[in-house]
């Protein structure tokens, strides 16, 4: 909603220079909130979509870097306000990559730890539907900082358990808007950035053909505030048109499958 006024694993550990790759699919519980400034709920949007997951990793003795991406598409419902504070509700197509690069070092024997760093990139397109207070299109768009540990808690012949926690960083949030005609402006605005929270318990079990099946659940938070005021001039009716995005906050609990091939 935008506000307007007129005016490692474990296996991975034991063949060091190996190469693995995990292709799969992933399921999400997608949560936004949005809110007022004076902390009230404006509107939220909340359902489940479908997604594809990825991984790319290789252990070098005791280093190991890891590349990452997913795509969730899908259709959620949307319960809000128009700009009158009538109630509205709708549905909006949500449609949400992601991408990023890790490097870390293993430390340990008994519970082997890894710290690590990393970059990562997020596009979040929201296509809110037309009803009675017309459609609104936003993308989202920020790179981001992660830092964090993966910790090997199991580990049993060729099954483990990694718990992997980071923090995450939005770095220079921005968003770009389109109002479907209903103003003749194009807004961007850069967002707050407000500290985040990622959390993985990635299991894998071994299979035959050197095959190895992981499951992930995790859960996902972003944070960010709210933007500066920004006034534009609606060439169409000759007024000036004054937008800002209210501060978020998503809440995300998914669950990746994923095959993974050794090389």
């Amino acid at each position: 909603m935008l506000v307007l006024s007129s005016n490692g694993c474990a296996a991975e550990a034991s063949q060091p220079g190996a190469f693995t790759a995990e292709f799969g699919v992933s399921a999400q519980r997608f949560y936004y909130t949005e809110y007022s400034d004076a902390g009230t709920t404006l509107d939220r949007e909340l359902g489940g979509i479908p997604g594809l997951s990825f991984r790319f990793g290789q252990r070098l003795t005791d280093w190991e870097w890891e590349s990452s991406a997913s795509y969730h598409y899908g259709r959620v419902a949307y319960t809000g306000q128009t700009q009158a504070g009538v109630p509205y509700n709708t549905q909006t197509d949500e449609g949400v990559g992601d991408v990023a690069l890790r490097l870390g070092r293993w430390f340990g024997e008994r519970y082997p730890i890894m710290p690590y760093a990393g970059l990562g990139y997020r596009r979040w397109d929201r296509n809110i539907q037309p009803g009675a207070a017309g459609g609104l299109f936003e993308s989202y768009r920020w790179g981001y900082a992660w830092l964090g540990a993966k910790v090997i808690a199991y580990q049993r012949d060729t099954s483990n358990l990694v718990v992997d926690i980071g923090w995450i960083k939005p770095i220079d949030p921005a968003i770009y808007v389109d109002f479907r005609g209903a103003y003749n402006i194009a807004p961007s605005l850069n967002l707050a950035s407000q500290d985040g929270l990622r959390l993985m318990l990635t299991s894998h079990t071994a299979l035959p053909g050197n095959i190895t099946l992981i499951l992930e659940p995790y859960f996902e938070y972003w944070q960010l505030g709210r933007s500066p005021n920004v006034t534009y001039r609606d060439s169409v009716t000759n007024r000036n048109i004054t937008v800002y995005e209210p501060a978020s906050k998503t809440k995300n609990l998914g669950v990746n499958l994923r095959l993974g091939k050794m090389f």
